[in-house]
């Protein structure tokens, strides 16, 4: 992933900040003139360390619902009783979006408005980038929430209304798509002037005007591609569209790929804090699956059980085992359904380790997630702290690769699914091999060609005309570890995985109750002293008329407009 050569940025959270920079910045919400103190690059800088350093968001949206809701772990002994009807302090990312992302990149267009205006042609190529990734957030925000203020949004300072309409989803999504083809051709412009070098303060692509073409196409094909299920021909247009681009401006292989890339302190250092995810198992289906196939990836993103040679030898000698047992599976999930995990031969045999009497430590059979792919920097079992980096994703080639292959399957688009799919597979496993050596992660062995072309003869991996979509899907399932977000939005807008799937999602019980999975973010109650009360009662009104929506705006269950039943 030679993206690496020119994006490993040692930046601490705001470490391009001067403390009188600092302070300045601290009063802009109190005061729009401090703006002028704050540089326009900084700000774009500010929006994308907000938007990747959440992490409350990794704690709760992602470790304690997404991801258990989806089967990419489960609690330290199985999940318990009614899982996914928990969604207590579920999605960080709504007030993120005005407080943090959006409104400091609005505040980069009003920054290079105040500077001198023979230097504002500086500064298109930047605010052009700038409105890339503020489209990227707000559709990450309307995702799972439908309709939210955009239009009038982050202009409160600036003499806009305190008081934003909502814009419905379809029309956010049409908003954004015509911001990117904008950003897009302004980008490709030659422009008369020389542009402001951004240089670090842009983390992803430090300021390649063509990679940042890439990426918007590719969030404009991923935006469509949720409005292909709403909006068939409105979707299809826009895919159309961006796959008739010239190669140069499309994804093409990992070095193009939108990702954050920062020192190990950025996801936690020691215990890893709320980037910790210490306690929480791999899920049975999933490992099951890299088990039997022998994926490469299976030691990126889960950690061997404690089942080594050396501690079943102790076990031996201390009469717990049999003489003669020998290191077997090292990787072993948990049980996703709770009436599963309540099983008392499962308790026994996958939820009670066993004790070394001599040591007084215990030898545990399941195996948890990988720790460094989530925390860089946690301790290791001699309490070194990680010295590697975080890499935290937007949207990679691999995923691009797969929404490809979907299409190819629909006869849209050049190329085959099987291209595209095997080209998906073998992106996802070369990006995270550059992950478990950039991360420096624990009992990680790099992969080698050779374990590539074997996993995509493996039964369920090479590829099958009608089990195209299946494996297409699950695949992108996989590679979605680091992103459980877009796990679940494919589940939602493909079916899959579901409990047929090569890679299943198997039906989860409680108390022999089927329980069922959310599909969007619950909305705010309205209170009396909203001073936009008005606007957001209007908003759920027209919400509540959608198919599927739900029982009540407060309904997880239920969908959003492009999620169309």
């Amino acid at each position: 992933m030679k993206f690496l050569k020119h994006k490993l940025i040692l930046l601490a959270a705001a470490g391009f900040l001067s403390s009188c920079e600092k302070e300045a910045f601290v009063d802009i919400n109190k005061n729009p003139d401090a703006l002028t103190a704050v540089p326009p690059q900084n700000q774009f800088l500010n929006a994308t360390i907000s938007t990747h350093s959440a992490d409350f968001e990794f704690y709760y949206d992602m470790y304690r619902r997404i991801m258990p809701w989806m089967q990419y772990n489960t609690d330290q002994n199985g999940n318990q009783g009614a899982f996914t009807q928990n969604w207590d302090n579920f999605s960080q990312r709504y007030g993120r979006l005005y407080n943090g992302v959006g409104d400091r990149l609005y505040d980069l267009e009003q920054l290079v408005t105040k500077l001198e205006a023979n230097d504002q042609p500086r500064y298109v190529h930047m605010i052009q980038m700038a409105h890339i990734l503020k489209a990227n957030y707000t559709f990450y925000v309307s995702d799972i929430y439908g309709s939210i203020p955009y239009t009038e949004a982050f202009q409160g300072r600036y003499g806009g209304t305190l008081q934003p309409k909502y814009d419905t989803q379809q029309e956010i999504f049409t908003k954004l798509d015509a911001e990117l083809k904008t950003a897009i051709t302004t980008l490709k412009t030659a422009q008369p002037i020389a542009q402001f070098d951004i240089g670090a303060y842009d983390q992803y692509f430090r300021g390649d005007a063509q990679k940042w073409v890439k990426a918007a196409n590719a969030l404009r094909l991923k935006i469509a591609i949720r409005m292909q299920k709403a909006d068939a021909a409105a979707g299809n247009a826009i895919i159309t569209e961006v796959l008739g681009s010239p190669a140069t401006d499309l994804m093409s292989s990992n070095a193009d790929s939108w990702v954050f890339v920062s020192n190990a302190a950025f996801t936690g250092t020691g215990d890893g804090g709320n980037w910790n995810p210490g306690t929480l198992r791999a899920a049975k289906p999933m490992v099951d699956f890299m088990w039997n196939t022998k994926d490469p990836r299976i030691d990126a993103f889960f950690a061997p059980n404690q089942y080594s040679q050396a501690n079943i030898d102790i076990l031996i000698k201390d009469k717990v085992l049999p003489a003669g047992t020998k290191e077997g599976r090292r990787y072993v999930g948990s049980f996703p359904s709770p009436d599963d995990a309540k099983i008392t031969a499962n308790i026994q045999k996958y939820y009670t380790p066993k004790i070394i009497p001599s040591t007084k430590t215990t030898v545990d059979t399941l195996s948890y997630l990988q720790p460094r792919l989530f925390s860089a920097g946690r301790n290791d079992a001699s309490g070194n702290a990680g010295t590697g980096f975080s890499y935290l994703p937007v949207i990679t080639y691999a995923e691009v690769c797969f929404l490809r292959a979907e299409l190819a399957l629909k006869g849209i688009g050049t190329g085959t699914a099987k291209d595209w799919y095997e080209a998906g597979i073998k992106s996802s496993i070369q990006w995270y091999d550059e992950i478990g050596k950039g991360s420096k992660l624990n009992d990680y062995s790099p992969v080698t060609e050779d374990e590539v072309t074997a996993y995509l003869k493996q039964p369920g991996v090479a590829f099958e005309t009608a089990k195209a979509m299946d494996q297409i899907a699950s695949q992108a399932y996989l590679h979605f570890m680091k992103q459980p977000q877009e796990g679940w939005d494919l589940w939602k807008r493909t079916g899959y995985p579901n409990a047929n799937s090569i890679v299943p999602l198997v039906p989860v019980k409680n108390l022999g109750v089927t329980l069922v999975i959310p599909r969007r973010a619950p909305l705010p109650l309205i209170t009396e002293t909203d001073p936009n009360a008005a606007n957001k009662q209007s908003a759920y009104a027209a919400m509540q008329q959608l198919p599927g929506f739900g029982t009540s705006p407060q309904d997880a269950t239920g969908r959003v407009w492009w999620d169309k039943p």
